[in-house]
């Protein structure tokens, strides 16, 4: 009898324990809830990462433009009447016109439609052409890459110098011929530049001179005589333009003509 009641009352220990035992397992199981709530702001912040990554990338994959045309101004492109197209299939502002010579076959000279770099030009040193318009020229290459050089146009170059006679032949629609002291010129090519968003132009550029000590200014121009030249060649073909001149050059224009909105 005494057995029997020992039995049962390490029966009822055993139950009671094993009560206890399941109602710590059960508040243990809420315990893991944080670990995954913890989890989902670290997954949130990687994704995020490689996003910044690739738009760095994309911004540091900018290409090239394919030409130097936005040199001619930021309007866009008159269109001239002449189709020379780089290898690119744009057509170029340097367009070659013609070559010819004066009536008397003493000067060579070039008729090239191209673009100027600075919209407003300014008077020319004296010592090399006085009251001249000078600027920087830009001959574009077949792949579309622009070449500049010192250009002046105009001004008194041939002695004895008549003082009646004003500084500038020049055009503003590529007819009409007229006659300009260099700072009306300075003004009207400005204006117009600024016009039409473009700053191309016509121009007759001096190439050689059978007779080079006509004048100071023409004996100048013939001293770069092989590099006048040079530029003229690469005209015709869109490449061998030099990339170094020597000091003091100057391409010399004697009159010009503004390309101008139809």
């Amino acid at each position: 009898m005494l057995f029997l009641r020992k039995s049962i009352f390490t029966l009822i220990l055993i139950a009671f324990s094993l009560t206890a035992c399941g109602k710590v397992s059960a508040t243990q199981v809420p315990a893991t809830t944080p670990e995954v709530i913890i989890n989902t702001p670290q997954t949130i912040a990687d994704l995020t990462t490689p996003t910044s990554l690739m738009d760095s990338e994309i911004l540091g994959t900018d290409a090239p433009p394919a030409n130097d045309y936005a040199d001619c101004g930021a309007g866009g492109l008159i269109d001239v009447g002449y189709y020379f197209k780089d290898n690119n299939g744009d057509i170029s502002p340097t367009q070659l016109v013609r070559f010819q010579k004066t009536s008397d076959e003493v000067r060579d000279y070039v008729a090239v439609i191209t673009c100027l770099k600075n919209d407003e030009g300014w008077i020319s040193d004296p010592d090399e052409v006085e009251n001249g318009y000078e600027n920087e020229i830009i001959f574009f290459d077949k792949n579309g890459r622009a070449h500049a050089y010192r250009i002046i146009i105009g001004g008194h170059y041939v002695a004895p110098y008549d003082p009646t006679h004003k500084d500038i032949t020049g055009s503003t629609n590529g007819i009409d011929n007229l006659f300009y002291n260099v700072q009306e010129w300075i003004d009207v090519s400005r204006n117009q530049f600024v016009s039409n968003g473009s700053r191309q132009i016509g121009v007759d550029i001096y190439l050689d001179d059978t007779q080079g000590d006509l004048s100071k200014v023409l004996t100048q121009v013939y001293s770069f005589r092989e590099i006048n030249l040079q530029i003229a060649e690469a005209l015709k073909t869109g490449e061998g333009y030099p990339d170094q001149v020597p000091e003091g050059f100057f391409l010399f224009a004697t009159d010009s003509w503004l390309i101008q909105v139809e």
